[in-house]
């Protein structure tokens, strides 16, 4: 059975989930090895929520309910410890409830913004981690591809996932209010996360062209090149604050990479010029300095990448996620009913699966008798040169029917001979199929053969008909 254990900006706020976030390293071998009954575990951590789905078998006689508890209690006891937190309630849900969670998380309808598309790529991620650290299984593994699905069928089927509809969208508005066309502006990237993928993208979709990367990371040269970008190294980490117009941030490592004294240069060539002076047109400053606007700063971080103090130096515009959130666009309430429609029905369309599979088991043992009997049968044939007599082969073909019916023959007898005729007639089509049982109970010749529908139009005349086997 699937459980899922949420913390999200909805009901703790950013502020808790920041915290939690800082201790998700390695969380999903650390709870497979501590709360008894896990079969694996995949951890979703974004910017403004912490999710574990778990994959965990209920015991035969247990309550589903019951089991629901007490891995919540266990879960949400081990993160708790993990953070330093004196108490903690997960939201939780289990069964098709944790399902349909899940897939409405993965279409964006439980993001900070309404229908962001990033949250997409960040659970396939998750997923991917989980398999490098051996906590996927294959339930967990379907289910998350089939939230992806459901996530692009939102997408296609409604409006939901258009311009502005992420948090890097969202910052990059707030962003461009305070700067000229952004087509002539110079962006300084700090990160080279998934974050800074969809940051480079969002901005080159603006028109940004002036655009530099900095990270402590030994994959920036990597990711620089991959994007076409500049890399800002230590040194020239200050000279770089100093000329940008806008600065992005989004490692969310917990430790500011932007500290008030790294700032502080370049906020004190944005302050502004004495009113004497403008009245005389005249800039103190050189013609190589900065024009007179402020340094924005967004940090995208959960974890903050900047300094709080950084947001009071004169001179700089601090827009942080809390802003972010302050701002968010409503999204309409027809588009949100229609991709949960949708989702409804990937829920359902997941359910049936998940009940098909549930009859493997039985499938497979049902194949193995048979081909045993088979087998037994083939062996008792007598083959003279290579061939079998076909009397020889019509009594073992007889045989063998008369051992497979032999159960069902005997069962139809005893339901009769109990009164219990009406459950045995209306399993029949379950297990022979609608069209043999209708023919058995007309006392109609029955079809020869597995059932067969036509691929394609009307035949000519004398044309043999193209079928496809429904059944191996």
């Amino acid at each position: 059975m699937l459980h899922l254990l949420s913390a999200d900006h909805h009901t703790h706020g950013l502020d808790l989930v920041a915290r939690l976030g800082g201790v998700v390293a390695h969380l999903g071998p650390d709870l497979l090895s501590a709360v008894p009954g896990l079969d694996g575990v995949v951890v979703l951590g974004t910017c403004n929520r912490l999710a574990i789905l778990l994959d965990a078998p209920a015991a035969t006689g247990s309550r589903p309910d019951e089991v629901a508890g007490e891995i919540s209690e266990a879960v949400t006891g081990f993160l708790a410890a993990r953070a330093d937190l004196d108490a903690l309630t997960l939201r939780s849900w289990h069964g098709v409830d944790a399902v349909a969670q899940l897939f409405a998380t993965a279409a964006g309808l439980e993001s900070m913004v309404i229908g962001e598309r990033e949250i997409a790529g960040q659970l396939r991620r998750a997923m991917i981690l989980a398999h490098q650290d051996r906590t996927l299984t294959g339930a967990l593994a379907r289910a998350v591809e089939h939230a992806s699905t459901t996530s692009r069928r939102v997408a296609c089927s409604t409006g939901l996932s258009g311009n502005g509809r992420s948090v890097v969208a969202v910052g990059l508005d707030l962003a461009a209010r305070q700067l000229p066309p952004l087509d002539g502006v110079r962006v300084l990237l700090v990160g080279t996360g998934a974050y800074a993928g969809a940051t480079v993208t969002a901005l080159r979709e603006r028109g940004v062209t002036d655009l530099e990367v900095y990270s402590r990371s030994d994959r920036v040269q990597a990711f620089a090149d991959g994007h076409h970008l500049r890399v800002v190294t230590e040194e020239t980490l200050p000279a770089a604050l100093e000329l940008a117009d806008l600065v992005v941030t989004c490692r969310g490592l917990g430790a500011p990479v932007l500290t008030r004294e790294l700032v502080e240069p370049a906020a004190r060539l944005r302050q502004p010029v004495e009113p004497a002076l403008l009245d005389r047109h005249e800039d103190p400053r050189s013609p190589a300095e900065p024009p007179e606007r402020p340094l924005v700063i967004l940090d995208l971080a959960l974890m903050r990448d900047v300094e709080e103090a950084v947001g009071s130096l004169p001179g700089v515009l601090l827009i942080d996620l809390p802003s972010v959130q302050r701002s968010v666009p409503e999204a309409e309430a027809a588009q949100v009913e229609a991709a949960r429609a949708i989702v409804r029905e990937e829920v359902a369309s997941f359910t049936r699966m998940a009940g098909g599979r549930r009859m493997d088991p039985v499938i497979t043992g049902l194949r193995t008798h048979v081909d045993e009997m088979v087998e037994r049968e083939v062996a008792r044939l007598r083959v003279r040169d290579g061939v079998v007599d076909a009397d020889d082969a019509a009594r073992a073909l007889r045989r063998l029917a008369a051992r497979l019916l032999h159960h069902p023959s005997v069962a139809a007898r005893q339901a009769g001979e109990a009164g219990r005729d009406g459950e045995y007639l209306a399993a029949l089509p379950m297990l022979l199929g609608p069209e043999v049982t209708s023919a058995l109970l007309a006392g109609a010749q029955a079809p020869t053969a597995c059932p067969v529908h036509v691929t394609g139009g009307a035949p000519a005349s004398g044309q043999p008909v193209q079928t496809e086997r429904t059944h191996d």
